[in-house]
């Protein structure tokens, strides 16, 4: 595949990164010298200096033999009009187009259906995108990570096994009782900064993150197992009031969640108490310790940290977890590298625009019928849903005499109401949906399997 990649930010540079390692011929177009140079060194990729607006600079991209255009500058008009100008130049040739558009008169306005009425192929609302990853760690606070598959009866959580839990020091394949109560698969394991793809004879160790794919109703019983005990959250204090904010408090109390807002701007408390009818809206520092003691944060469910400034976001999180006791903090951070050091640190779920932005991307990259894609923060990896077509090379064999690509697991099968925790005799039927979880390596080999 031919794509194109305008603009070389963190968003751009990482989904270039990702296609390059794939096999497939990108190229960028920046319009900064300095981050060109950096990426012509770094990436084995041709990089053209200009504006995606610009039809000279798109031409000389190759757009007209191009495939797919992601466009993911900072400004949402040059995307929307790089998006355009490539549609234009191919004619009635095909190309997907993808925006990023920040900006929710672009995104959330009807009369442009996504996108699809100027063209477009797909618009993405990275903070949209991260309020809803937010909202979804809110209604299960024992874990770090969760997902949703097969329209929310399939979940992926991650989750930090605890001191004294009774899955420690067990072996997977001696978890049977268990999981003959409640079917669950162990897809990887984060231990030591490294992610590996467990087997039978893998011991849970103290430290251990896990990931976890179950049905849904299981979630409760799965966390306890590991040492979490779930109680849905009953208060969150939302420090920061800037788009994200605003975004997930809106979603919180559509769903009856009492929500407490922090923002030190006077002037946009007030926008935001005008638009947030039942959310409290309250003028104050987040790193502040005395206000945060006065807001009662050690009874606080869930503290999230969304502010414009990541070092804001770490401090008030720390703070709240560590000096003030909070259940759960959830921190925004920008900048891929510190989400690990957040993690040890002890922040509960830091969230990276990057990686929630680049699955929605990846998602409309894939090939086959992907019906949702996660990211894996520790490692280019990802939990791909695909729907399995009748000339699906795997479908109606056991999964046991399938040529699984090394680095790739089943993880689960959702077919009809029913959900299956897959073992070696089960078979995929035409029209399941497959969860499967890839390391980078195997993701090519993943996609012919399902490709039909």
């Amino acid at each position: 595949m031919r794509a194109i990649v305008v603009g070389a930010g963190e968003v751009g540079y990482y989904i270039a990164k990702r296609l390059v390692g794939e096999g497939h011929d990108v190229t960028i177009i920046e319009e900064k010298s300095a981050v060109k140079e950096r990426v012509e060194k770094e990436l084995d990729v041709l990089v053209i200096q200009g504006s995606g607006a610009s039809p000279k600079a798109l031409e000389a991209a190759g757009v007209s033999k191009t495939d797919l255009l992601i466009a993911v500058t900072d400004e949402d008009e040059m995307n929307l009009v790089a998006s355009l100008l490539a549609k234009q130049a191919r004619g009635e040739k095909p190309i997907k187009t993808i925006a990023r558009v920040r900006n929710p008169e672009f995104s959330k306005n009807p009369s442009l259906q996504s996108g699809k009425a100027l063209g477009i192929d797909t618009l993405i609302n990275p903070n949209q995108a991260v309020a809803e990853e937010i909202a979804r760690l809110v209604h299960t606070p024992a874990a770090a990570q969760v997902a949703f598959f097969a329209e929310g009866k399939v979940q992926l959580l991650g989750v930090d096994v605890k001191p004294g839990a009774p899955a420690l020091y067990k072996r997977l394949r001696d978890l049977g009782s268990f999981q003959a109560k409640h079917p669950f698969l162990v897809a990887a394991i984060s231990r030591n900064d490294t992610l590996h793809i467990p087997h039978g004879e893998t011991v849970i160790e103290p430290g251990d993150h896990l990931y976890l794919v179950a049905h849904r109703d299981d979630a409760p019983p799965i966390l306890a197992f590991m040492g979490r005990q779930e109680v849905p959250a009953r208060r969150v204090l939302l420090i920061g009031g800037g788009r994200i904010g605003l975004s997930l408090a809106e979603i919180l109390e559509a769903e009856e969640i009492p929500v407490t807002l922090m923002e030190r701007n006077a002037k946009r408390c007030e926008e935001l108490a005008h638009r947030l009818k039942k959310t409290l809206v309250l003028e104050g520092d987040g790193t502040d310790l005395q206000a945060l003691t006065e807001e009662g944060v050690a009874e606080t469910d869930v503290v999230v940290t969304v502010s414009d400034d990541e070092a804001t976001n770490i401090l008030a999180a720390l703070l709240a977890k560590k000096r003030l006791k909070a259940k759960k903090a959830i921190a925004l951070i920008q900048r891929s590298h510190l989400i690990q050091l957040a993690t040890s640190l002890g922040i509960d779920a830091p969230i990276s625009p990057r990686l929630t932005t680049a699955s929605v991307i990846l998602r409309s990259v894939r090939r086959g019928q992907v019906v949702s894609l996660v990211e894996m923060p520790e490692m280019d990896a990802e939990i791909m849903e695909l729907v399995a077509l009748p000339t699906t090379p795997i479908v109606d064999c056991p999964l046991r005499d399938v040529d699984m690509p090394r680095g790739a697991i089943v993880a689960a099968i959702s077919r009809g109401e029913q959900i299956i925790i897959p073992k070696g005799d089960s078979q995929i039927l035409p029209g399941d949906r497959v969860i499967l979880f890839t390391l980078p390596e195997a993701i090519s080999k993943v996609e012919q399997l399902f490709s039909g």
